[in-house]
């Protein structure tokens, strides 16, 4: 008797969500059991948590990209772009990258796990972000931001009027969220630690600002942690504005909400995400008002059959009945869950409801300097800032690769930073933001 066709499993989108959920389907089915089939147009994801490190320079930026044919060894990789869907034929319309036709995949199983993009408000509520900011989703834009300060510190160098120079060094950070103050943290680093290379320059001349509509920045983590960070930064010169927010955008200065001009060449706008605008493309899957999947408890697409919803894309309740809030940690433990529903489906088993909740909160806010909230643990200092390092290091995918992240950060304890562009980018950062954006990633927010 001929042996069954196995399962196809075809997942859309290679981030944190997709990729475990590839690799926990092979720990969880049989052997010939699955077909699993990763489509994204990258052939690697980012480890998110070293991001902001590898942008500017703490780690090289390979040793945060995981090789998604490594990771997830026994899944077959279409490195292409989704075009289409089509819930009732069970097929998946792609591009392969680089090719110019369109083809079709058909699946038993799909799961969308597509992730999510910088959320850019309309133009009538904020403008200009598009044209004049730049993001922190990708390894490019964390290169772009370094490419761009060490421009800026040439330019600021080779300029005699000290108004100019103060405008040239201010960048701006909209959003206190997590990721905000990590870039601020890192970046305040970098910029003021360069300054000892150029002749003109001193650590006075750079400065930074944070905008943060909410009442305090890190509103996520406990009261007397958020204030801890905010007394922190301030202390190291970054001007924290809370309760406001920014509605213009210019090459040369950004407008408040409260009418205040602030001179500044760069902006970094890190002020939430939204799910991937892609799904509104897929006819047939049904969105919330954000545009997000909805999903019942166990992952599954709410109306359809053998659609499943994975990542910060995806509108899945937890147990209290609210959606699990879009996170890396919070997709990484979705994955097993999930593998574990489609196998018992295929088995023709019941599912079971997610149980996932958030662990713990850790902000790195640079120079040996942390926040950290985790499963009941609260510390702040250095002590934070050895936890963030050594859980992140811990968690990061592969022995060669820990065994890489560990080198840069011993390394770098002896020896200076190279405050030089990589090179990767056009200069002009509007060149840059003219990339297509089409499939992101989950957030580490």
């Amino acid at each position: 008797m001929a042996d069954s066709k196995p399962t196809r499993v075809v997942i859309l989108g290679g981030g944190f969500g997709g990729a475990y959920l590839a690799q926990s389907l092979q720990k969880h089915a049989r052997t010939g059991e699955l077909e699993v089939i990763i489509i994204d147009r990258n052939n690697y994801f980012v480890f998110y948590p070293l991001l902001v490190e590898a942008g500017t320079g703490s780690i090289e930026p390979r040793h945060c990209t995981v090789p998604i044919r490594d990771f997830a060894r026994k899944s077959e990789l279409l490195m292409g772009e989704v075009k289409g869907l089509d819930v009732d034929g069970s097929t998946v319309r792609y591009r392969l990258i680089g090719d110019d036709r369109d083809r079709s995949i058909t699946y038993d199983h799909l799961v969308v796990a597509l992730g999510s993009v910088t959320r850019i408000l309309p133009e009538d509520v904020v403008s200009g972000v598009r044209e004049h900011a730049f993001e922190m989703k990708h390894m490019t834009d964390a290169v772009a931001v370094r490419d761009r300060a060490v421009e800026l510190l040439e330019l600021a160098n080779a300029t005699d009027d000290p108004e100019e120079r103060r405008r040239l060094l201010h960048f701006v950070i909209v959003g206190g969220n997590v990721t905000g103050i990590e870039v601020v943290g890192e970046l305040e680093t970098f910029v003021r630690d360069a300054t000892i290379m150029y002749r003109n320059l001193r650590r006075e001349d750079c400065t930074f600002t944070v905008v943060e509509l909410a009442p305090s920045i890190l509103g996520v983590l406990p009261e007397h942690l958020h204030q801890w960070a905010h007394r922190e930064l301030c202390d190291r010169g970054v001007r924290i504005h809370n309760g406001i927010s920014v509605k213009e955008v210019h090459d040369d200065h950004v407008i408040t909400s409260e009418g205040d001009r602030i001179p500044c060449s760069t902006v970094i706008w890190t002020a939430g995400i939204a799910p991937n605008p892609i799904l509104s493309e897929l006819a047939g899957l049904p969105l919330n008002r954000f545009g997000g999947l909805e999903c019942e408890a166990d992952y599954a697409a709410k109306g359809l059959s053998g659609v499943w919803g994975l990542g910060d894309c995806a509108s899945v309740p937890g147990l209290d009945g609210k959606p699990m809030p879009p996170l890396a940690q919070i997709a990484i433990r979705q994955a097993p869950q999930l593998a574990a529903n489609i196998v018992a489906t295929v088995r023709g088993r019941s599912t079971r409801p997610a149980n996932v909740h958030v662990q713990g909160i850790l902000v790195p806010l640079g120079r040996h300097r942390g926040v950290a909230s985790l499963k009941g643990i609260k510390v702040h200092g250095i002590l934070a800032w050895a936890m963030w390092r050594a859980i992140y290091l811990l968690k990061t995918p592969g022995w060669r690769r820990r065994l890489r992240v560990g080198m840069d950060w011993f390394i770098n304890l002896f020896c200076k930073r190279d405050y030089v562009q990589l090179g990767m980018l056009p200069a002009s950062h509007r060149e840059f933001h003219g990339r297509d954006q089409t499939q992101e990633r989950d957030s580490v927010d």
